[in-house]
């Protein structure tokens, strides 16, 4: 009989093997692994299941310019075509994690070169229907560092008169947008406070600094 635990070696083991070529981190001892992109991340989670062992697949593009402690899923979340993996023996389930994991990295491959720039990441944004808040903010973001300030106007506009609802993350969130949009006529001011927000998350991230990250931003292309 496989121990309580087996099928978390099994996911241990095929996530190093798939991932760990392409640089990404295991977070811990946890399912959670990362790709370090300076200025943003990839979060991949082999997310288990509260009903029985097994994993979800979850990847999805984490923006560093909003100040917060933990991982995110801000783009993706859910790989659609990656169903829930039950584990009942180590033969059975051994193949079709390491599919699993083999496809994670699938996805780590197509987020980098779907958002190699800050102008690819612009572009994404305001191409998708955007919900209210988070999502607005971070499209406001990205169009002032694109240079597209007419887009990172209208954006941080309509952040501004998001209603709040008393809710203090709302406020705070609010607050954040409105503090940037200050800076929006100074453009290297407003990237420096950008880069200000990346650091913060990055030491609460527990990543090393990157004394490059603002190079890393500007070289990878407004367009």
């Amino acid at each position: 009989m496989a121990k309580q635990n087996e099928h978390g070696k099994l996911i241990a083991a095929a996530a190093k093997a798939a991932l760990t070529p392409l640089g990404c981190v295991r977070k811990g001892q946890s399912r959670f692994w990362y790709s370090d992109q300076r200025f943003w991340a990839i979060s991949i989670e082999f997310q288990p299941s509260g009903w029985s062992k097994g994993s979800y697949l979850n990847v999805g593009a984490m923006w560093f310019w909003y100040p917060k402690k933990s991982w995110s899923f801000d783009v993706g979340h859910r790989v659609d075509d990656a169903d829930f993996i039950s584990f009942e023996s180590v033969g059975q389930f051994t193949p079709l994690i390491e599919r699993m994991a083999e496809r994670a990295a699938q996805e780590v491959i197509a987020l980098r070169e779907q958002f190699k720039s800050i102008g690819a990441i612009h572009r994404y944004l305001i191409s998708h229907p955007l919900r209210e808040g988070a999502p607005v903010y971070h499209a406001a973001v990205a169009a002032a560092l694109a240079g597209d300030m007419p887009a990172a106007r209208q954006s941080f506009d309509r952040l501004a008169h998001w209603p709040t609802e008393n809710l203090e993350w709302r406020r705070r969130l609010q607050s954040n947008g409105a503090a940037l949009a200050t800076f929006l006529d100074d453009p290297p001011k407003f990237r420096s406070e950008v880069l200000v927000l990346i650091e913060g998350v990055r030491e609460r991230l527990r990543l090393p600094p990157d004394p490059q990250c603002l190079e890393a931003m500007d070289s990878t292309g407004a367009t």
